[in-house]
């Protein structure tokens, strides 16, 4: 048995090396085989990377600007949309902002509308009440016109009455004050003074004027005695002297602005200027025209008229129109 193992193992490693030589050979043949083909794969690839030629320089050039060209066109395409984009960004922010600001002003309103506590009817009527109490003021004090303000103030005491709030009774009783202290005036002096200006302004074109000439006095005597009363004429002392006719029309001139002057002492309501006007103008009325009834008694009118006092003591004038500011200014109730 000893002698057969050597015989048997001989064999089975001379077969074991064949098999390992043929495979390195194979292998060997392989790496060969590989190795020229990366060998031949560059050289064909530079030979055709490697074309110098004019023509190919020109159509790789002409390819190049090609392709600069249409980037630089997408480039100017991407731009224009960016700046359109921006420019819609812009006014899209704008718009909002505006939408904001007109959020808030009408959040503002609404608020103030609460806040207020009244209705849309009773604001119409206070802001009536309040021009209706300006313009019985402006009345009675630039123009003293009696009936005027006492109508402008019956006005806005029915604009007045149809606001049932408790906050508004101190009003209503503040304008019946007011209204009935312009009622209990009589006649305004003021009103009667430009009335009587009026008059005599209508009766000065009726009037007969005078020339500056004395008439003949109608008498009996004869002789020496007639002939001295034509010659010499006899005036009281003191008494203004006639106008002479080229001196008329200067003298009736400053009679117009005499009243007119009188007039505004009247709207000013300034006493002693009045007086004083009435005075002037008595002094030209006795010179320019003839003493008739008619103007003796618009003479004593208007001096009656000067005498008067044209300041009334109103201190309830204004009072509901304070009243109705110091309720809008102050908080609602």
């Amino acid at each position: 048995m000893n002698a057969n193992q050597p015989t048997t193992s001989t064999p089975r490693s001379a077969a074991r090396t064949g098999a390992a030589v043929l495979a390195v050979g194979l292998l060997a043949a392989l790496a060969y085989l590989g190795y020229d083909r990366l060998l031949k794969t560059p050289k064909a690839a530079s030979g055709e990377t490697l074309d110098l030629s004019a023509e190919a320089l020109d159509r790789r050039l002409l390819a190049a600007e090609q392709a600069l060209t249409a980037v630089q066109s997408e480039r100017r395409n991407l731009q224009q949309r960016l700046d359109e984009a921006s420019s819609r960004t812009s006014l899209l922010r704008d718009e909002m902002l505006g939408l904001s600001e007109r959020a808030a002003l009408i959040e503002d309103s609404v608020r103030e509308l609460g806040a207020g506590g009244r209705s849309v009817q009773e604001s119409l009527r206070v802001n009536e009440a309040e021009m209706l109490l300006s313009m019985s003021r402006e009345r009675w004090l630039l123009s003293g016109d009696l009936s005027g303000t006492i109508h402008a103030l019956e006005l806005a005491a029915n604009a007045v009455a149809g606001l049932k709030g408790p906050q508004w009774l101190n009003l209503r009783q503040t304008m019946a004050q007011e209204l009935a202290a312009f009622r209990a005036i009589e006649a305004d002096p003021r009103a009667i003074a430009r009335g009587e200006l009026d008059a005599l302004e209508d009766l000065l074109p009726l009037l007969p004027k005078t020339d500056g000439i004395t008439p003949a006095i109608v008498s009996n005597e004869h002789g020496i005695k007639r002939l001295l009363n034509a010659l010499v004429q006899i005036q009281p002392t003191g008494q203004q002297n006639l106008i002479s006719p080229s001196e008329r029309q200067a003298a009736q001139t400053a009679l117009l602005l005499e009243i007119s002057n009188a007039r505004m002492a009247l709207q000013l309501r300034h006493d002693g200027e009045f007086k004083r006007s009435v005075n002037r103008i008595d002094r030209w009325l006795t010179r320019l025209y003839a003493q008739t009834p008619a103007l003796k008694e618009r003479r004593e009118r208007l001096r009656a008229s000067a005498a008067a006092t044209l300041n009334i003591p109103m201190p309830l004038s204004g009072s509901s129109l304070q009243e109705l500011q110091r309720l809008k200014q102050g908080p609602a109730p």
